[in-house]
């Protein structure tokens, strides 16, 4: 594959999702129906989790053509994951949910935060990456915040 994935791993972690999504799915049918909107609370959780379960199955079916036709994997990454990189990242989101629990800051500014960080350390800090980093952090959690607040009326934490 010429982005440099292995497909067996993009397999087996796509499955891995599907199993979490299926989990998602059953507890979700368990919800209440709502008593302030017809829809309820269930039908957000079951979109999302049938969303991400179409999407894997695609990367599946891209991942098991490449093992059938035999492409060749490994092409270089800009940027290589290191063994540090997932330990910093749950670090930060565990720090990221500590600090929305005390309502440091309101969602926007510390999701946006919280994203420029994530994505300017899995570039390694790259000049290029800084603006974009900043751009989807800006976009993403202002862009959350009003889909959240305006569009599903959910109360989201305010600092």
């Amino acid at each position: 594959m010429a982005d440099g994935s292995n497909p067996r791993v993009d397999i087996g972690v796509c499955l891995f999702l599907i199993v979490i999504c299926c989990a998602v799915l059953v507890e979700a049918a368990k919800l209440p129906p709502g008593s302030f909107e017809p829809l309820g609370s269930a039908p957000i959780p079951q979109a999302t989790a049938g969303l991400v379960i179409f999407l894997c199955l695609l990367v599946v079916g891209r991942a098991a053509l490449a093992i059938w036709r035999g492409e060749a994997t490994g092409a270089e990454v800009p940027y290589p994951p290191r063994r540090l990189d997932a330990a910093v990242l749950f670090g930060l989101t565990v720090l990221y949910v500590l600090l929305m629990a005390q309502r440091v800051a309101g969602f926007a500014p510390m999701t946006a935060l919280f994203l420029f960080v994530a994505i300017a350390f899995l570039t390694r800090f790259a000049p290029r990456s800084l603006p974009i980093a900043a751009l989807v952090g800006v976009v993403m959690g202002w862009g959350c915040q009003y889909v959240f607040t305006q569009v599903f009326i959910v109360d989201l934490p305010a600092g």
